[in-house]
């Protein structure tokens, strides 16, 4: 699946008339649209099929503002500009099962630290045992930046080769280093296997970043890091080399369950226009 949260922002014709649910039905129709249509090409792309092959199966609204005022219940508000945070989920036809909750992770997460910093220019990095995935964080929206092939087996396996065991013992051997669970001297030794074995995540971070941002990494974000296995209390305190400046990977604050996603309470407050989404998301895209 391919989770998109993003603000859409869409015009009114007559500022001076108060919204009513029918305005509020078209707006979400216009914005769910406008989102999916915008991004449909390079989602397709990701879940590695045509664009006919992709079904939209969520859409929710997570925040409104009216003139850039956050608003919990916009009927009867006036204002030129509405802009819906909405969270939309596409997945592959064939992945697609009836009644059933299906979030990108990645994505997800990402989210629930947007939340905690409110939405600040931030990098969230998260990586399991083969693959880390990359996304951007902004005040409009969360965005994928890329992924590439790192993750814990590479640690692991780093260790088995350095001390030709195998890779049982090599995991319990790394497990006891990142716990801090080891003597002064077999940490010495282990922590240059671990950093060494790392260059390739930061040499991967710092080039995706540098074509994510572009002219933009002059100026560096913060970067939070997610794992999916425990690392080293020290790596969250190292800076490493970003062109002329340094970046630190830190610990991520957000949750990390997607139930608190699916049991937030914001979807209540939003429950009739989320209604509206769901049935709009039927029409734009049937999925039978």
């Amino acid at each position: 699946a391919v989770t998109i949260f993003s603000f859409v922002e869409i015009e009114r014709d007559d500022s001076q008339e108060e919204l009513g649910m029918v305005d509020l039905e078209n707006y979400i129709s216009q914005a769910i649209w406008k989102l999916f249509d915008g991004l449909r090409a390079d989602t397709a792309e990701r879940l590695g099929v045509q664009e006919a092959d992709m079904v939209l199966t969520d859409a929710r609204v997570m925040g409104i503002k009216i003139d850039g005022h956050q608003v919990v219940n916009p009927q009867g508000f006036t204002g030129k500009t509405i802009e819906i945070l909405l969270g939309i989920t596409m997945v592959r036809r064939d992945k697609f099962v009836e009644n059933t909750h299906l979030f990108e992770g990645g994505a997800v997460r990402a989210y629930l630290l947007a939340k905690k910093i409110d939405f600040a220019d931030t990098v969230y990095i998260e990586v399991n045992n083969d693959i880390t995935t990359m996304f951007s964080i902004t005040p409009r929206g969360i965005t994928y930046m890329s992924g590439f092939d790192w993750g814990g087996s590479k640690l692991i396996n780093s260790i088995k080769d350095e001390f030709d065991v195998q890779p049982f013992t090599a995991d319990g051997i790394y497990n006891r280093h990142a716990n801090g669970n080891v003597s002064d001297h077999v940490s010495r030794r282990l922590d240059r296997i671990f950093y060494n074995t790392l260059g390739e995540f930061v040499n991967g971070v710092t080039t995706s970043m540098k074509n994510f941002l572009g002219a933009r990494s002059s100026s560096v974000p913060p970067v939070y890091l997610r794992t999916f296995f425990p690392i080293p209390e020290s790596l969250h305190r190292k800076r490493f080399p970003f062109g002329d400046k340094r970046i630190r990977f830190m610990p991520s604050v957000g949750e990390s369950d997607l139930q608190v996603f699916v049991d937030d309470e914001v979807h209540d407050i939003y429950m009739e226009l989320n209604n509206l989404a769901k049935r709009r998301i039927k029409w734009l895209m049937p999925t039978g």
